[in-house]
């Protein structure tokens, strides 16, 4: 696989559709009654864990017509989601059809079950999908019908979440503080208490968004921090401190490209030339600053390895300016291929 197919195979899972539906079809699986348009909106459209809406949140026009296309696609796979009246706002209520649904058993054939663990199961195992939890017992459900050993796996104590993670996902569906142990990749350990805001994932590596919240639920957005799931030793919600999403909050800010993991921190300029400006724009959206050039754009821009800044810059061909360090390594990293 080269570094291009490799950097969009890690994109975040919510950039997919079949992330968003997930969670939609999840939601409707374990829900009660009957859901309106509002509540489904926050929970998958504007729900700061599906990672799509780390851009900005959506519109409610915009969230109808995407659950509008959402139902429409679950209904091939079995799950039919209806109409079921108007809250008094006037509101429409979603619900599922469990007589021609999947969910009794009725019309799911073996074959279809097949077909949503091929088309569900690799979300279990993304790192960019962090309600793994929910589909793998929305999956246990229609297995058990079928397939006793996809149960077992399916519920198997060595494949749950890390108790870290569902503490956290926790505490940012119902927006209470949390109180956590770091681990920096120094080896030094922090305790903040924090307002979680929202998950990405790089790399295979999962990660949440933070602000600092004080006891009245408070968010200090402007000191927001990124911290990786597994270097979190310990998470404790503290359910006295609910809190509000900021303002304006934008996940994509704190996002990095691959070359800028790490705690280096080396200027670099690159020339971006102007026919791959429209297909690099949303990659490096809020990342660096462009000034125009000829022919193109020159972006400068931090990075914390030159290696890989230099393999980033072949595969998305661009082409280095400065350092000097770095236009060596792109220069050697191309003589390589050459030579190859």
């Amino acid at each position: 696989m080269d570094e291009r197919s490799s950097e969009t195979s890690s994109r975040t899972a919510s950039e997919r559709p079949e992330f968003r539906r997930a969670h939609l079809a999840t939601l409707f699986l374990q829900a009660t009654g009957p859901l309106s348009t509002p509540q489904i909106v926050d929970q998958v459209y504007n729900n700061p864990t599906n990672l799509e809406l780390g851009k900005k949140e959506l519109s409610l026009d915009s969230a109808r017509k995407s659950l509008k296309r959402d139902i429409d696609a679950l209904k091939a796979t079995g799950l039919i989601i209806e109409t079921a009246g108007k809250t008094d706002e006037g509101h429409r209520l979603w619900t599922v059809n469990r007589d021609l649904s999947f969910t009794q058993g009725v019309a799911l054939s073996e074959v279809d079950a097949v077909f949503l663990d091929i088309a569900l199961l690799p979300l279990l195992n993304d790192p960019g999908f962090p309600e793994r939890d929910e589909l793998r017992l929305a999956l246990a459900k229609i297995d058990r019908l079928f397939d006793a050993a996809a149960v077992d796996a399916l519920t198997a104590s060595s494949v749950r979440d890390p108790e870290v993670l569902v503490t956290v996902r926790e505490a940012l569906n119902t927006r209470t503080a949390l109180d956590i142990a770091y681990t920096s990749r120094d080896g030094s350990s922090r305790h903040r208490r924090v307002a979680p805001l929202a998950f990405f994932d790089l790399r295979s590596k999962l990660y949440v968004v933070c602000a600092p919240v004080d006891n009245d639920g408070n968010v200090d957005a402007g000191a927001a921090h990124t911290y990786r799931i597994d270097r979190i030793e310990s998470a404790k919600r503290v359910g006295s401190i609910c809190y509000e999403m900021p303002d304006g909050f934008d996940v994509s800010a704190f996002k990095k490209l691959p070359f800028q993991i790490g705690d280096e921190a080396v200027a670099c300029t690159f020339f971006i030339p102007e026919e791959l400006g429209a297909a690099l724009s949303p990659t490096i959206f809020g990342k660096g600053s462009l000034s125009p050039a000829s022919g193109g754009s020159n972006w400068e821009v931090e990075a914390a390895c030159i290696d890989d800044a230099a393999a980033w810059a072949i595969a998305n061909g661009i082409r280095p300016l400065a350092p000097e360090g770095l236009v060596s390594a792109w220069r050697a990293r191309l003589e390589e291929v050459l030579d190859a």
